[in-house]
């Protein structure tokens, strides 16, 4: 125990080796011997965090099944059978500050551990029942015989007759007494009043030495030095050097098998592999959810799907126009085979890899993102995600068709898709587009209809739940119902949002959105159908852009003749 300073937390983590920086003077033994290093890390669930701890931290030469067996011991022993399933979550969402403190606990004592139990203040942020609690699991382990070393702050009365064993601190890490506790804290308050400091009879014992100690009550005596001028500092430094002496002598109480690690190399990868997979599958912070700025999530995760083109279309470029030159210089000239066939075949043989690639970018981003799981959903979105992967390929390969080497069908890319993506109803919304353009180039464009397309499969029917922070409050007139006051509003311009409190007088709570479907009528998607509709225009783009393909390539070989 101590004050704030008194260097309780340094004492710890000195005992339990885990200090890296500073100077540190003298001996850790236990039973006359060094300490062994100690290594704890969490998980995601109660249950998984024991495992975890188990099958890494007790010997390797312990079957699997003792060590899951002792995990079951464990969450009877702390009462963790109602949680052991649940998330630990974060603090102040998952488990409470009592139920952490408990897992805490058993994270370490699945461990086995042959020495001793380390917990830095743990009852700190507890109430005094959740408090009382955490430590009366402490007592349960100390009376079957596990040792348990605690730092703790000032404790409860009723807490502090649960400790066995007193070692008080003053600033500076300076001790004041080390020893027995005894009943009812006879032994400690003993030792103060007979040095002029007695507890007075309806006082907490564990406040009064804190307070006598380092507070109003020092009396400006220096309690390090009386405790080192006194016959129970002396008494104490005879029993150390002789449970030293003794225990050196005997066989160790814990066996030090030579390894630096618990478990094998090869169990600490398969272990570690299988948390960080399971903490990346349960990570959903990332996946796209129902409020109004997840409206935008969905909009942009597949605006960024759109963006695969540019890369694709780079790479198969070269290659496009390395087999037209080959076919040009011998192939043609040497009337092997007509260019039909030849475009034919260019256009054929990426198929097969172009559906490969849609299947694999469609499982890795349409279900880690948490679009709709539903088979009319997600298939829609697959068949889309399909023919897209034709149609920026066909664009690619027409503009390879007639460009006269790779440089220049590059410096050609970044005009025709940053037009093509301008104009695709995303940077610029339908109504937010200049006229002169909105008319012809919008309805023109080949990428406004897969994302138009994609956005109905995956929005439509999503339900829009608002976050309190995006909701419009405020309250209806006297002897008006939120209802009855909004109720012209929202047959008129106001169709589209949603009421959540009809019946309220006050703090009318009012979402912009209804649904998906009035998110996406604002972006010029009026109707349901529009996805299967839109869907269909783009496989009619697919073929005219392959079809252009062939005109490209049919203008090129004309124009080599004409150059020969």
């Amino acid at each position: 125990m101590g004050s704030s300073g008194a260097g309780k937390t340094t004492l710890l983590d000195v005992l339990a080796q885990r200090k890296t920086d500073g100077t540190i003077h003298g001996s850790v033994l236990v039973d006359g011997r060094p300490l062994p290093m100690d290594v704890h890390e969490p998980l995601s669930t109660v249950r998984e965090a024991l495992e975890f701890s188990a099958l890494l931290r007790k010997s390797r030469h312990t079957p699997r099944t003792e060590k899951l067996q002792y995990v079951d011991t464990i969450i009877e022993l702390l009462q963790l059978h109602d949680i052991e399933h649940t998330l630990i979550g974060r603090p102040g969402a998952g488990l409470s500050v009592e139920q952490r403190k408990r897992l805490t606990i058993g994270v370490e004592l699945v461990a086995k551990p042959s020495i001793l139990i380390f917990l830095d203040e743990p009852t700190s942020g507890l109430d005094g029942q959740a408090a009382f609690n955490t430590v009366r699991f402490l007592r349960k382990l100390a009376e079957v015989g596990q040792a348990v070393l605690v730092t703790i702050h000032q404790p409860s009365a009723q807490l502090f007759a649960q400790f066995d064993t007193l070692l008080l601190l003053a600033k500076g890490g300076k001790t004041v007494y080390f020893g027995d506790i005894g009943e009812n804290a006879a032994t400690l308050k003993e030792y103060f009043e007979k040095n002029g400091a007695p507890c007075p009879p309806a006082a907490n014992p564990a406040e009064h030495m804190i307070e006598v100690v380092s507070g109003s009550l020092s009396q400006d005596q220096d309690w390090n030095q009386v405790w080192l001028n006194s016959p129970e500092y002396r008494n104490m430094s005879d029993e150390v050097d002789r449970l030293v002496g003794e225990a050196a002598a005997k066989p160790a109480g814990y066996i030090d098998d030579g390894h630096a690690f618990a478990a094998p190399m090869w169990e600490q990868v398969k272990l570690v592999t299988q948390r960080m997979n399971f903490n990346l599958f349960r990570n959903t912070e990332y996946q796209v959810g129902n409020s109004l700025s997840d409206l935008q999530s969905h909009l942009f995760t597949i605006f960024n799907f759109i963006f695969v083109a540019p890369g694709v279309i780079a790479q198969l470029q070269p290659l496009f126009i390395d087999r037209c030159d080959i076919y040009e210089t011998r192939e043609k000239k040497s009337k092997m085979y007509h260019w039909a066939p030849f475009v034919t075949g260019l256009i054929v043989s990426e198929l097969p890899y172009l559906i490969i690639c849609a299947f694999l970018y469609f499982v890795c981003w349409y279900f880690t993102v948490g679009l709709p799981g539903e088979a009319k959903y997600a298939g829609s979105t697959f068949f889309v995600v399909v023919f897209y992967e034709f149609l920026y390929t066909g664009i690619g390969q027409m503009i390879a068709a007639y460009a006269p080497n790779a440089v220049f069908a590059a410096l050609v890319n970044p005009l025709v898709i940053t037009t093509l993506v301008n104009f695709s109803g995303v940077i610029a919304p339908y109504s937010q587009i200049p006229e002169f353009w909105r008319y012809w180039m919008y309805y023109l464009d080949p990428f406004n209809y897969p994302m138009s397309s994609l956005l109905v499969f995956t929005t439509w029917s999503a339900d829009v739940v608002c976050e309190t922070s995006e909701l419009a409050i405020f309250d209806a007139p006297s002897n008006q119902t939120c209802g009855q006051y909004l109720s012209a509003y929202q047959q008129g311009m106001g169709a589209e949002t949603r009421l959540l409190n009809p019946h309220a007088t006050v703090g009318c709570r009012v979402c912009q959105y209804r649904d998906g479907g009035s998110y996406l009528r604002t972006l010029n998607l009026k109707e349901e159908y529009y996805g299967w509709r839109n869907a269909a225009i783009v496989v009619l783009f697919c073929f005219s852009s392959y079809a252009l393909v062939f005109l490209m390539m049919k203008l090129r070989t004309k124009a080599t003749k004409k150059a020969t």
